[in-house]
């Protein structure tokens, strides 16, 4: 028995050892990342916001009775007591019950609703935008101010901001249903539009500045400066392509030289990461497989070149669109991507990179394979919808 604990304990040493580490996140990475992801962010709102009042206008024209009714159940959803109920009936239940787990996402949940709720409230003030139906034309936000007045608190949305900072912490404590706490919050934040208490863009500013709080308050507190790097990096890509797919839906499409031009060279650069990824395939059995002899770090290595595969993938897509903002900030976020993820190994568990690497070659072909037939049916859905209902 002195043998083997012995054994094990030398054997997990030596994985301690050879298990890469990741760097504190210096100040200036940290800050870089942050005014690349927030300048992007902005630019992009500001972008998107000259069209918020015509979006308006065309939601009002609708009249289909179950979008009321699921605008209605998101108000309900968004609704502050509500969530405050949600976040202490599950600190409650985990302490009645004993549950660690569930009683640390609910008071994780219910801090950062709360500090969410404060940030929103600071914006709207400091910012004074004037919500839908007090707006009787459009307005750029230079035109704004910090005001107290009722009605003119629009941006950014309340609702979305305490819904995306709870979704965050749930996601993080119970990661298998992420997808129905962000669909929830989804859905709270298209509710907001659909009533006509908030423009688009103030539904999107509120879901990334909830999202971030929720991120960090789900983590050590005490590397709030690396989990707020990663959490840009998780935002800004859902940011740039939900304002990528409400321009190329609403704007009018330009046929040029240049347009045509743009369309070919995003096509291609979808090609040459889809290649990459095959490659990527072929050479092992699966995309976290073992590097060879003498390297140390082959897993995260392989799996950062998918990544960068993957990021060549969108930013084709963008490029595809047609429209130079579209591409400029993809370009950003895959810049925010490699900067935050280059040297981050712990964003690649080495559970993870085992499991994968055990996994046989033509299960990973196949998953390749329905990846690569996604991103073709997403591709044409999304050139299928350009210019579906120009607002100008």
């Amino acid at each position: 028995m002195t043998r083997v604990a012995a054994a094990a304990s030398s054997a997990s040493s030596a994985a301690a050892v050879s298990a890469p580490v990741s760097a504190p996140v210096s100040r200036f990475k940290f800050l870089i990342v942050t005014v690349l992801s927030g300048g992007t962010c902005l630019a992009c709102l500001f972008l998107l916001s000259l069209w918020d009042f015509r979006a308006v206008l065309f939601m009002r024209s609708l009249d289909v009775p179950l979008v009321d009714r699921l605008g209605g159940l998101g108000d309900v959803l968004g609704d502050g007591v509500t969530l405050a109920l949600l976040c202490a009936g599950l600190w409650g239940f985990g302490w009645w019950w004993r549950r660690p787990a569930c009683e640390r996402a609910g008071r994780d949940a219910l801090a950062a609703f709360v500090t969410a709720g404060l940030a929103a409230q600071l914006f709207k003030h400091l910012i004074g935008r004037p919500r839908p139906r007090f707006a009787h034309q459009e307005a750029l936000p230079f035109d704004y101010g910090p005001s107290l007045q009722v009605g003119l608190d629009a941006f950014p949305s309340g609702h979305a901001t305490g819904s995306f900072a709870v979704a965050a912490v749930l996601a993080r404590a119970f990661p298998t249903g992420a997808w129905a706490w962000y669909g929830g919050a989804l859905l709270v934040g298209a509710s907001r539009v659909v009533r006509g208490s908030h423009f688009p863009t103030d539904v999107l500013g509120g879901a990334v500045l909830g999202f971030l709080i929720g991120y960090v308050w789900a983590r050590p507190l005490a590397e709030w400066r690396r989990h707020l790097t990663r959490a840009w990096a998780c935002a800004l890509p859902f940011v740039v392509g939900g304002c990528a797919l409400f321009w190329n839906v609403f704007s009018r499409p330009v046929d040029s030289p240049v347009s045509r031009g743009m369309f070919w060279a995003g096509l291609a650069c979808c090609a040459g990461g889809m290649g990459v990824r095959w490659r990527m395939t072929r050479r092992g059995a699966g995309p976290a497989g073992s590097a060879g002899p003498g390297s140390e770090s082959g897993p995260a290595s392989r799996q950062l070149v998918l990544m960068y595969a993957t990021g060549a993938i969108l930013l084709g897509l963008a490029v595809s669109l047609q429209t130079w903002w579209v591409a400029a900030a993809a370009f950003m976020a895959c810049v925010v991507w490699w900067m935050t993820y280059h040297d981050d190994h712990e964003a690649y568990p080495a559970a993870a990179t085992t499991t994968t690497a055990a996994a046989s070659t033509s299960t990973m072909r196949t998953r390749e394979l329905w990846l690569t037939g996604l991103w073709v049916i997403a591709a044409a859905v999304v050139h299928g919808l350009r210019g579906l209902a120009p607002l100008r």
